[in-house]
């Protein structure tokens, strides 16, 4: 029934508009080649930034990291949620460290990451930069890699034997470093990937010999919140080696300055209700930030007529064409919500979203589901099936997206029962656009309303006087949320 309502209210990627025919004509008379290389300059959806000058509202957070990174045997770990932007931190954090004689190195992570050949790994890549031509010498059983370096017009060669202990590690590594660069720095992305305890704790135990031998190199680690204490885990020494930082969101003033300045780059004027859509669908997280506006902007790109103030019909164009672009990984789990379901489902879930918190309690997403409702059908609709549901069926629903047949999209908050957050956030994200899709204007801008939280409530979360929230207060009294303007 639900798919009915969705083919009722979305907007299709063509409606009304010319806007994304194959045929191009030009933003100010360029062509896509300069098109594209104004847009890479601008946004980053793909790949973390990596220029500090990009990197909006993370001022503080950057001369934190630096600072840390220069106290002697110190290393980083920023953590937080998916799409939050601690890639592009570490990445931005890490070339601002490195020398200007070398390059970061930079590792991601899987399930079957393994320490050993992890830094191997950083080994072989140091000596290929450095330009080493690479030989294989076989003696008995082991496998010795040889690199040949030309260093100062002399021939210098350097023999990596097998890394199979922690003594033999540090060792390669205060090897390599001397190779690098005089401030060599190596990014470890996507830590939380990998499975196994015992090849995370390695990685702690390498980071306090890295330290007690004094090997002039800096870690920087990016994972999600519970893998700062896989990496550290019964081997707590190591935390005096580790800063460690939570990102947190990004605030509202600085998701518009990230849709305006690539919008200003094509000289272009928008409606700042566009700019302000795409603040409340982000909901601090800088992914979709960039992702909405890239794809703002090759909406206008791809119109047939020269554009110079960008439109509602761009900004419908750019909705579908985000959920496309994502669709691969979250289309399953949202599916799994609300196909072959009533059309409560639906708005339910779609109601979750339904405010600048992360987590809500259960009456505050049942109020912006009853919203919703009354968006579509009325204060008093006549038919039966579309009056809002009770609170007690409504709250069995929540409980259902808790589960595997309805995709896990939600989870309780430290087993409390009435406690709401996403699983992933980005799913959220894809629950907004959806919706957004569907003409459904969902109120990311405004928290919930004031509840008077537990003891252990007061505790947990950051926030107003009385007001449960996971989003912390602003520091900065330059910085506000749009109601406040």
């Amino acid at each position: 029934m639900h798919q009915t309502i969705e083919q009722e209210m979305v907007h299709t990627w063509s409606a009304g508009s010319k806007s994304i025919k194959d045929k191009s004509v030009t933003i100010r008379n360029l062509d896509q080649d300069r098109f594209v290389e104004i847009l890479q300059s601008k946004l980053s959806v793909r790949s973390p930034v990596k220029s500090i000058e990009r990197l909006f509202g993370r001022d503080r957070e950057l001369e934190l990291v630096e600072e840390a990174l220069f106290d002697q045997g110190g290393h980083v770990f920023i953590y937080g949620d998916r799409g939050v932007g601690k890639s592009s931190l570490a990445a931005s954090v890490a070339a601002q460290y490195q020398s200007s004689d070398n390059e970061p190195i930079q590792i991601p992570c899987g399930k079957d990451t393994c320490f050993y050949k992890t830094i191997e790994e950083i080994a072989e890549r140091i000596l290929r930069r450095a330009g080493g031509r690479r030989d294989l010498e076989y003696t008995h059983t082991l496998n010795l890699k040889l690199y040949k370096l030309q260093i100062k017009d002399k021939e210098r060669s350097i023999t990596i034997s097998p890394i199979d202990s922690m003594f033999s590690a540090v060792d390669v590594m205060e090897e390599m470093v001397g190779v690098h660069s005089e401030r060599p720095v190596v990014v470890i992305d996507e830590f939380d990937q990998i499975e196994s305890v015992s090849e995370r704790a390695k990685f702690a135990h390498f980071l306090k010999d890295l330290g007690d031998r004094g090997v002039n190199v800096k870690f920087i680690f990016t994972g999600i919140a519970s893998s700062l204490y896989q990496l550290l885990g019964d081997h707590e020494s190591s935390f005096r080696q580790l800063f460690t930082l939570k990102l947190e969101r990004l605030y509202w003033s600085y998701r518009e300055d990230i849709a305006y300045s690539a919008i200003k780059a094509f000289d272009l004027e928008v409606d700042e209700e566009i700019v302000h859509s795409i603040a409340r669908i982000s909901n601090g997280f800088p992914y979709f930030v960039h992702l909405l506006t890239q794809n703002l902007l090759w909406s206008v790109f791809k119109d047939e007529q020269e554009v110079s103030r960008i439109e509602r019909v761009h900004f419908d164009a750019a909705i579908a064409r985000s959920i496309i672009g994502i669709s691969g990984r979250l289309q399953r789990p949202y599916d799994s919500a609300v196909l072959h379901k009533g059309h409560d489902y639906l708005l339910a879930l779609w109601a979750t979203a339904d405010s600048e918190d992360t987590v809500r309690y259960g009456d505050n997403i049942f109020k912006s589901y009853v919203r919703i409702n009354q968006q579509l059908f009325g204060l008093d609709p006549v038919e039966a099936d579309k009056k809002p549901l009770e609170p007690a069926q409504f709250r069995k629903i929540l409980k259902k997206f808790l589960g595997k047949d309805c995709g896990e999209v939600l989870e309780l908050v430290e087993g409390r029962e009435h406690m709401y957050s996403y699983r992933e956030n980005l799913l959220r994200g894809f629950v907004a656009l959806k919706a957004q899709e569907a003409g459904i204007e969902l109120q990311g801008d405004l928290p919930d309303e004031p509840r008077i939280p537990t003891a252990m409530a007061r505790s947990r979360f950051s926030g107003g006087q009385g007001r449960l929230s996971a989003y912390a207060a602003d520091p900065s009294k330059q910085v506000k949320f749009r109601s406040e303007h």
